[in-house]
């Protein structure tokens, strides 16, 4: 018998599936992609889907929040000013300097999923990722 999923381990199935979407939806036709906070050019494999506000928050699985950043600018990079403010600066040349504002404001909020809304959205993320990579 299969074990159900906890809604949080659903949540994170999803927020894996956007990482990997944002990178795929940003490859060129070679699969290479480009940091949003440094130079750096990677297939989009070894790229890593970048929050902007932070995973832990209200927007994990916002698409509008997750871009591709090479492994050192995501894990080591936001931990420095200068390059949050890069990719602050990146948000608003992108969305506006309004949403990324909002974003900003309700990265607190509670957001409430529920398992058949997650679950249908995992399962046609995962389709359209599929898709992508054939095209690569």
């Amino acid at each position: 018998m299969k074990k159900t999923r906890t809604l949080n381990k659903l949540a994170d199935d999803l927020a894996v599936a956007m990482q990997k979407h944002v990178r795929l939806k940003a490859a060129d036709s070679m699969g290479f992609c480009q940091c949003v906070t440094c130079p750096n050019k990677k297939h989009w494999k070894e790229m890593q889907g970048g929050h902007f506000i932070e995973r832990s928050k209200a927007h994990r699985t916002l698409e509008e929040n997750i871009h591709p950043q090479c492994p050192y600018c995501n894990q080591y990079g936001m931990k420095r000013a200068s390059v949050v403010l890069i990719y602050r600066r990146y948000m608003v040349d992108m969305y506006g300097g309004k949403f990324v504002t909002q974003l900003e404001d309700s990265a607190n909020n509670v957001v409430k999923r529920f398992r058949p809304d997650l679950v249908k959205e995992i399962k046609d993320l995962r389709a359209r990722n599929r898709e992508m990579e054939a095209e690569l």
